[in-house]
């Protein structure tokens, strides 16, 4: 299974046109949304990824979220040696405090995310380089990227996502509904298997 393959005509095996015997499906499309598609919830080791290193300058209180990113796992201040604690918006709009206007500074110790950004409690006094841990999304299949994780390891996944756009892309409102019936138990069993190389792991209170 590759990007090839996947967009081929409907005589060519694996295509998604002739998995769902119909040459006119815009099958490029239907890839595109099926990744989108397993990405909401699919959340497996392949996804873990330490971001490039996110350079914050002196009066910043919040830094865009980089590319491909879905969800935090860590958030670490390298500059002053600091694990940022994850907070909800509201707790964060609570926490912060103004002076004649302006968000006060100092050293962030606390972190939400609002606005496609990562905001922090305070402004930053002095320039900080932050890492991330978080899951990332794969690259989206094309001639230049034909496979990735998805294609190589999960394709039963990627084939549900693809009938089930390519199947609502015809108006076949049944079987779209089963081939998404069929990705949510693929997803959610792949889930809690990829919970599995969390064994054997120290407890957070046993790192010192």
């Amino acid at each position: 299974m590759d990007f090839t393959s996947l967009t081929a005509d409907k005589s060519t095996s694996g295509s998604i046109r002739r998995w769902v015997n119909h040459a006119d499906v815009d099958s490029d499309a239907v890839l595109e949304d099926a990744q989108a598609l397993v990405c909401q919830t699919l959340r497996v080791r392949e996804m873990r990824s330490e971001f490039t290193p996110l350079t914050l300058v002196a009066g910043d209180y919040s830094k865009a979220l980089p590319a491909g990113f879905l969800d935090p796992i860590a958030l670490y201040d390298l500059t002053n040696s600091i694990k940022l604690t994850l907070r909800a918006e509201e707790w964060l709009g609570d926490a912060r405090a103004y002076q004649n206007g302006a968000l006060a500074s100092g050293t962030p110790r606390n972190v939400a995310i609002f606005g496609e950004a990562l905001q922090f409690d305070v402004a930053y006094d002095a320039a900080a380089t932050l890492k991330l841990l978080g899951f990332r999304s794969p690259t989206l299949l094309s001639l230049v990227s034909p496979t990735n994780f998805l294609t190589t390891r999960y394709p039963h996944i990627l084939r549900a996502a693809c009938l089930a756009r390519a199947y609502s892309y015809r108006n076949n409102d049944e079987r779209a509904a089963a081939e998404l019936q069929n990705l949510a138990a693929f997803i959610a069993k792949t889930n809690i298997e990829s919970d599995l190389t969390y064994r054997g792991l120290a407890a957070t209170s046993e790192v010192h």
